[in-house]
Protein backbone atom coordinates (compact mmCIF):
# COMPACT_ATOMS: atom_id res chain seq x y z
CA UNK A 1 0.00 0.00 0.00
CA UNK A 2 1.43 3.52 -0.82
CA UNK A 3 2.05 6.32 1.36
CA UNK A 4 -0.89 7.98 2.74
CA UNK A 5 -0.62 11.77 2.99
CA UNK A 6 -2.36 14.10 4.77
CA UNK A 7 -3.80 17.38 2.83
CA UNK A 8 -0.85 19.84 3.87
CA UNK A 9 2.20 16.83 3.56
CA UNK A 10 0.88 15.88 -0.27
CA UNK A 11 4.00 16.88 -2.21
CA UNK A 12 2.89 18.92 -4.71
CA UNK A 13 1.51 21.27 -2.02
CA UNK A 14 4.63 21.43 -0.15
CA UNK A 15 6.46 21.80 -3.48
CA UNK A 16 4.15 24.56 -5.04
CA UNK A 17 4.79 26.18 -1.70
CA UNK A 18 8.38 25.99 -1.76
CA UNK A 19 8.16 27.90 -4.86
CA UNK A 20 5.63 30.52 -4.56
CA UNK A 21 6.84 31.42 -0.76
CA UNK A 22 4.76 29.67 1.34
CA UNK A 23 0.67 29.27 0.89
CA UNK A 24 -2.19 29.99 2.64
CA UNK A 25 -4.57 27.51 4.05
CA UNK A 26 -6.91 28.74 0.75
CA UNK A 27 -4.04 28.35 -1.58
CA UNK A 28 -3.11 24.99 0.10
CA UNK A 29 -6.79 23.99 -0.95
CA UNK A 30 -6.74 25.14 -3.99
CA UNK A 31 -3.46 23.64 -4.94
CA UNK A 32 -4.94 20.24 -4.56
CA UNK A 33 -8.18 21.06 -5.97
CA UNK A 34 -6.35 21.81 -9.50
CA UNK A 35 -4.22 18.71 -9.24
CA UNK A 36 -4.69 15.87 -10.91
CA UNK A 37 -4.67 12.86 -9.26
CA UNK A 38 -1.87 10.57 -10.80
CA UNK A 39 0.49 13.08 -13.44
CA UNK A 40 4.24 11.65 -14.32
CA UNK A 41 7.13 13.49 -13.12
CA UNK A 42 7.63 15.64 -16.27
CA UNK A 43 4.24 16.81 -16.39
CA UNK A 44 4.07 17.30 -12.26
CA UNK A 45 6.97 19.94 -12.40
CA UNK A 46 4.99 21.86 -15.73
CA UNK A 47 1.53 21.51 -13.21
CA UNK A 48 3.67 22.95 -10.37
CA UNK A 49 5.17 25.70 -12.33
CA UNK A 50 1.17 26.77 -13.66
CA UNK A 51 0.28 26.40 -10.34
CA UNK A 52 3.20 29.27 -9.31
CA UNK A 53 1.93 31.27 -12.04
CA UNK A 54 -1.60 31.21 -11.69
CA UNK A 55 -1.19 31.77 -7.66
CA UNK A 56 1.07 35.03 -8.02
CA UNK A 57 -1.76 36.58 -10.53
CA UNK A 58 -4.45 36.02 -8.05
CA UNK A 59 -2.37 37.22 -5.62
CA UNK A 60 -2.50 40.55 -7.59
CA UNK A 61 -6.01 40.71 -8.44
CA UNK A 62 -8.32 40.40 -5.51
CA UNK A 63 -11.47 39.99 -8.11
CA UNK A 64 -9.52 37.39 -9.96
CA UNK A 65 -8.94 35.42 -6.83
CA UNK A 66 -12.35 35.55 -5.76
CA UNK A 67 -13.50 33.66 -9.25
CA UNK A 68 -11.06 31.45 -9.21
CA UNK A 69 -11.85 30.02 -5.92
CA UNK A 70 -15.12 30.26 -6.50
CA UNK A 71 -15.27 28.12 -9.48
CA UNK A 72 -11.96 25.61 -9.10
CA UNK A 73 -13.93 23.00 -6.92
CA UNK A 74 -16.35 22.34 -10.09
CA UNK A 75 -13.21 22.87 -12.98
CA UNK A 76 -12.35 20.79 -15.34
CA UNK A 77 -10.46 22.74 -17.92
CA UNK A 78 -6.86 24.16 -17.70
CA UNK A 79 -5.25 26.49 -15.53
CA UNK A 80 -4.88 28.64 -18.19
CA UNK A 81 -8.91 29.17 -19.22
CA UNK A 82 -9.81 29.57 -15.83
CA UNK A 83 -7.38 32.40 -15.42
CA UNK A 84 -8.37 33.78 -18.72
CA UNK A 85 -12.54 33.33 -17.53
CA UNK A 86 -11.73 35.10 -14.07
CA UNK A 87 -10.19 38.28 -16.11
CA UNK A 88 -13.14 38.17 -18.28
CA UNK A 89 -15.45 37.84 -15.93
CA UNK A 90 -14.00 40.01 -13.69
CA UNK A 91 -13.18 42.77 -16.63
CA UNK A 92 -17.38 42.53 -17.23
CA UNK A 93 -17.91 43.04 -13.48
CA UNK A 94 -15.94 46.33 -13.55
CA UNK A 95 -17.20 47.77 -16.80
CA UNK A 96 -21.17 46.87 -15.25
CA UNK A 97 -19.79 48.78 -11.82
CA UNK A 98 -18.42 51.59 -14.06
CA UNK A 99 -21.65 51.56 -16.10
CA UNK A 100 -23.93 51.97 -12.62
CA UNK A 101 -21.62 54.84 -11.33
Amino acid sequence: MGRLYTLDEAPVVREVGRLAGGLTEDEAALVRTLTPARLCAQDMAAHQAELVAVLAVIRADESLADYVYAIAPEWDGSIELLVLAGRVSSAVERHELARAA
